[in-house]
C-alpha cells in the first residue's frame, strides 16, 4: 500500500511540477546557451575603443576533475570568453583530471575499466569550447613554429588562444594536487615563442582556477586590475586569498600557535629546518639556507618573471624547487598545495613581490581589496577562549546534486563550503575579483548573477553587489517539498525493484 501511494505521489509530481528537479532550461535553451560563442569581438557592433585602456595579457589555467566542475567550468569558462576584450585574455589552458578523461565517443572503443571515460565528451564545457573553437573571431590557432603571425593562419585580434589537455590524477591532501598548475606553468615558460609566434613574452599574469570558480567582475577589468605599470595588482605575486592568518600574505608556519594543526603537522615529520640548493638566477650553489615553509593557497595570480623563476627552478635537479618538491614528497607531509609556491616565494628574490597590505589588511594600492579569492573555510586558529571556529556549511545539497554530479558527496571538513545569494554580501565586503565554491546545483541565483560590471561613472563593481547576508536569528533553508517527494518516489521504485528480484 505505501508502495502504490508514493507511486501515486510521483505520478501527481510530475503531472502539476512537470520541471521539478529539472534546472530552469528546456534542452533547445541549453544546446542555444553552449552552442553560442559570444565574446566581445564577435558582436555586430563591436569597436575597439576600450583597447585604450592600459591591461595586462592574462594566462589562465581552468582544473576540472569530474562531472560537477565540468558542468560549473563551462560557466567560468564563458564568463573568462564573453567578457574579455581581444588582448585582455591571451590563452586559456584547461586540464581535465585523467580518472575524468577527454576520449571522445567518435574515434574511441570504451573502455570499462575507466571510469567517467565521456564525461568531457558529454559535456556542456566540451560544446562550449567546440563552439568557440568554431568562431574565429573568439579564438586564435596555435601557432606551431616560430613564424609571425598572418592573417593567413591566426585571426591576430582573436581574444585568446583555447587548449584542453588530460595529463593528471591530483590526489586530495598529495603532491600531486600541484601537478596541473606546474604543468601549466611549464607549458606556457618553454612553449611560450610557439604560442606567440615571437620571442617576446605572450603573457604578463598566470591565474590557476578550480573550475567551480566563479570571477566577479568581468575579465577585462581583472585585466586591468593586473597591468603591470599602473595597475593596484601589477606585479604583485598573490600565493594566498586571505584565508591564512596573515591575511593576503603569506604565514609561516611559525606565525601559528604550537599546538594548531598547520604548525604541528610539520614538525612532526621533521621537515628540514635548512635546504642546500642552486640559484635559479645566479647558478650559485647555496648549502644549508634556512628555508622556513610558508603556508598559502593552491589558487595564485602569478607575475611572469616569477612562473620562469619557479621552472628554472624545476628543471634542474639541485634548484630550489626541485629540491623542495622532493623534500616535502619524502618526509610525506600533507598540504603541499598550500605550501609550494608560498614556500618558494618567501624564499626567493621574489619576496618583495607579496602584497603590501594596510592597518585594516586591505591592499595598500587597493584598499576594497581584502581577499583575492573569497571562500568559506573552516579556520586553523583557535579564538579567545582556545576553540576552533568552525564554518559549517550552510546550504544543504539537494537529490538533484547527487544526481547531475555522478554521486558526489557534500563539501568535506575544513571546506570550502558552496556559496549562494545570502553570501553576496561577505562578496562584497571582501572585494575579491573570484569567488569559490559555486555551483549552478545549489544556487542558480549566483551563478547567473556573476559577473558584474559597473553601470555608473565613478561606481565600483563591488557596489553592484546587492547587500544579501544570512539571517541572523538563525533561520534554516529547508528542502522544497517537491525534492523530498522525487526523493520517497525514486526510493520506493528502488524498494519495488529489489522486491520483485527477490520474487523471482
Amino acid at each position: 500500500m505505501i508502495i502504490i501511494y508514493r507511486i501515486i505521489l510521483l505520478l501527481f509530481v510530475f503531472l502539476v511540477f512537470p520541471d521539478a528537479g529539472v534546472a530552469n532550461t528546456n534542452d533547445n535553451e541549453e544546446e542555444d546557451e553552449w552552442s553560442t560563442c559570444n565574446c566581445p569581438a564577435n558582436e555586430a557592433n563591436y569597436n575597439d575603443e576600450s583597447q585604450h585602456i592600459p591591461f595586462a595579457r592574462m594566462a589562465y589555467l581552468i582544473s576540472v576533475h569530474n562531472k560537477r566542475t565540468l558542468s560549473d567550468g563551462a560557466y567560468l569558462l564563458k564568463a573568462l570568453m564573453e567578457t574579455s576584450h581581444p588582448g585582455n585574455t591571451a590563452i586559456i589552458l584547461i586540464h581535465v583530471d585523467k580518472r575524468v578523461g577527454i576520449s571522445s565517443r567518435d574515434d574511441t572503443v570504451e573502455d570499462a575499466s575507466i571510469k567517467n571515460q565521456f564525461l568531457y565528451h558529454d559535456s556542456t564545457l566540451r560544446k562550449y569550447v567546440d563552439a568557440c573553437h568554431a568562431t574565429p573571431a573568439c579564438i586564435r590557432n596555435r601557432i606551431e613554429d616560430t613564424k609571425t603571425i598572418t592573417n593567413n593562419n591566426s585571426n591576430t585580434n582573436a581574444t585568446t588562444i583555447l587548449e584542453v589537455h588530460s595529463h593528471y590524477a591530483p590526489e586530495w591532501s598529495k603532491w600531486s594536487m600541484n601537478d596541473p598548475t606546474i604543468w601549466a606553468m611549464d607549458y606556457l615558460t618553454h612553449y611560450n615563442t610557439k604560442l606567440s609566434g615571437s620571442s617576446s613574452p605572450m603573457w604578463d599574469v598566470f591565474i590557476n582556477l578550480s573550475g567551480d570558480t566563479l570571477p566577479v567582475i568581468t575579465a577585462q577589468r581583472i585585466s586591468q586590475l593586473f597591468e603591470p605599470i599602473n595597475g593596484p595588482l601589477g606585479n604583485t605575486n598573490f600565493v594566498t586569498s586571505s584565508s591564512c592568518a596573515t591575511g593576503l600574505v603569506p604565514t609561516s608556519i611559525f606565525d601559528f600557535p604550537k599546538h594548531t594543526m598547520k604548525r604541528s603537522h610539520y614538525f612532526q615529520h621533521n621537515i628540514p629546518k635548512t635546504l642546500s640548493y642552486i640559484d635559479a638566477v645566479t647558478g650559485e650553489w647555496k648549502k644549508n639556507v634556512k628555508t622556513p615553509i610558508y603556508f598559502g593557497s593552491q589558487w595564485m595570480a602569478l607575475t611572469h618573471d616569477f612562473v620562469e623563476y619557479v621552472i628554472r627552478s624545476m628543471d634542474h635537479p639541485n634548484g630550489l624547487g626541485n629540491v623542495l618538491k622532493e623534500t616535502l614528497i619524502e618526509t610525506e607531509v600533507l598540504m603541499t598545495d598550500e605550501t609550494f609556491f608560498s614556500t618558494i616565494l618567501m624564499n626567493s628574490p621574489f619576496k618583495d613581490t607579496i602584497p603590501q597590505l594596510n592597518d585594516d589588511g586591505a591592499l595598500e594600492q587597493y584598499p576594497s581589496m581584502y581577499y583575492l579569492r573569497y571562500e568559506r573555510m573552516d579556520e586553523n586558529n583557535p579564538n579567545a577562549w582556545g576553540k576552533y571556529t568552525s564554518s559549517d556549511p550552510l546550504y544543504d545539497i539537494p537529490p538533484r546534486f547527487g544526481e547531475v554530479t555522478d554521486g558526489e558527496g557534500p563539501a568535506k571538513a575544513w571546506g570550502p563550503y558552496f556559496l549562494g545569494t545570502y553570501d553576496l554580501g561577505d562578496i562584497k565586503d571582501s572585494g575579491a575579483i573570484f569567488v569559490r565554491k559555486v555551483s549552478w546545483t545549489v544556487d542558480e541565483n549566483l551563478v547567473f548573477m556573476l559577473p558584474v560590471r559597473s553601470t555608473q561613472e565613478g561606481k565600483s563593481e563591488w557596489d553592484e553587489l546587492p547587500d544579501i547576508r544570512w539571517p541572523s536569528l538563525g533561520v534554516k533553508i529547508h528542502d522544497p517539498f517537491i525534492w523530498k517527494a522525487l526523493a520517497e518516489a525514486k526510493k520506493a521504485k528502488e524498494e519495488e525493484d529489489e522486491e520483485e528480484v527477490e520474487e523471482a
